[in-house]
């Protein structure tokens, strides 16, 4: 499937797939006629995981997980690892805009208090 049809395929924007393609996280094979052929098991699940990549995995480690994924060896501790680290982190955004959110709550029931005081 050359980048065109999988763009037309998988509903992505070809700049999505050159960035993929240019960051080594597809890889495909030149045809006789030249165009570049990239199987469709890889790029689905490379657009699969392009969440990760929106949630804030940096992209060396997107690349290692794509391998290990698509590697023929037993690595499912190795993948789990790395998105359990990818958890760990989101978490840790989710708490810290938590307590800004807190804040905000407490601001809107200082300012709703004032208001019934004054009444």
């Amino acid at each position: 499937m050359t980048l065109q049809e999988a763009s037309r395929h998988f509903h992505v924007e070809m700049e999505t797939l050159d960035f993929y393609k240019d960051n080594g996280l597809l890889k495909g094979t030149k045809t006789d006629d030249g165009c570049t052929e990239y199987p469709e098991a890889e790029l689905q699940r490379t657009l699969q995981l392009r969440f990760l990549l929106k949630a804030g995995m940096n992209l060396d480690t997107f690349k290692q997980l794509l391998h290990l994924m698509n590697g023929k060896t037993h690595t499912e501790a190795e993948q789990v690892q790395i998105l359990r680290k990818c958890r760990y982190q989101l978490l840790e955004e989710i708490h810290g805009k938590q307590q800004w959110l807190d804040q905000v709550d407490y601001l809107i029931h200082e300012i709703k208090s004032r208001k019934v005081k004054e009444g």
